[in-house]
């Protein structure tokens, strides 16, 4: 029987990890990560994992096939260059991040934040008559930063918003509901209890934005083995 690449491998060890980012591109990482693996966190219940993606999906109104996992919850470790040995261990302070790829339901929900965006920077009327542009706070700034920034790489991310802004709280209204049609049935010590979502404009999109991640991670990696290196001392004879 011919060996697996470690490309083939459902979940690599932090080792694999080490020796697959040295080996193939963050792309072709990332669309293994989203197109070959049954997320570790339902490894050993897949129909769950079948049923968990309808929900999602009729909440939403797309396909079961639209509905993705990423970062630790698919890779069943820490994709954080210092935590790269954690293995993800399901618990009610471990989460399932949701990616949903839908090119409508992106821009219903990028168009919907501009209400917030709008809230916050309408010119204000002043004593005089004339309109003034409101004084922003560091972190409204940084917020607005977030949501352009994600917007323009074709994905969009309910936690660039404000507690309280509609669309932010819309969203995880109705992911909390969906999900916990599925990860209340454990009922267990091992519950997941926090389900976070993001909708990708496309796959392309959705590749792009884990694979930046992957990148992070390889970079984190190859900085920890400097570091490491730096600090062996070495014996003048």
């Amino acid at each position: 029987m011919a060996k697996k690449t470690l490309l083939a491998v459902d979940y690599p060890s932090a080792e694999e990890w080490r020796s697959l980012l040295k080996i193939f591109s963050s792309e072709a990482v990332a669309h293994k990560m989203l197109l070959a693996t049954v997320p570790f966190v339902f490894r050993d219940e897949p129909l769950k994992f079948a049923l968990f993606r309808r929900t999602i999906a009729e909440s939403f109104g797309v396909r079961p096939t639209d509905i993705f996992i990423v970062g630790s919850a698919l890779a069943g470790r820490s994709l954080k260059g210092h935590a790269i040995e954690k293995e993800y261990t399901p618990s009610s302070d471990s989460d399932i991040d949701t990616l949903i790829i839908s090119e409508h339901l992106f821009a219903s929900y990028v168009m919907r934040s501009f209400e917030w965006v709008k809230e916050v920077t309408a010119p204000e009327e002043n004593d005089g008559g004339k309109y003034e542009a409101p004084t922003l706070t560091s972190e409204q700034i940084t917020q607005i930063g977030r949501l352009s920034l994600n917007a323009c790489k074709g994905v969009w991310r309910p936690d660039a918003l404000p507690q309280g802004a509609i669309a932010r709280e819309e969203f995880f209204n109705k992911f909390g509901s969906a999900s916990l049609d599925v990860l209340g049935l454990q009922l267990s010590e091992d519950t997941v209890s926090r389900v976070n979502g993001r909708i990708a404009r496309s796959f392309d999109d959705a590749v792009r934005d884990l694979a930046s991640s992957i990148r992070r991670l390889k970079y984190e990696l190859d900085h920890e083995m400097k570091k490491g290196s730096s600090g062996v001392k070495t014996e003048k004879g």
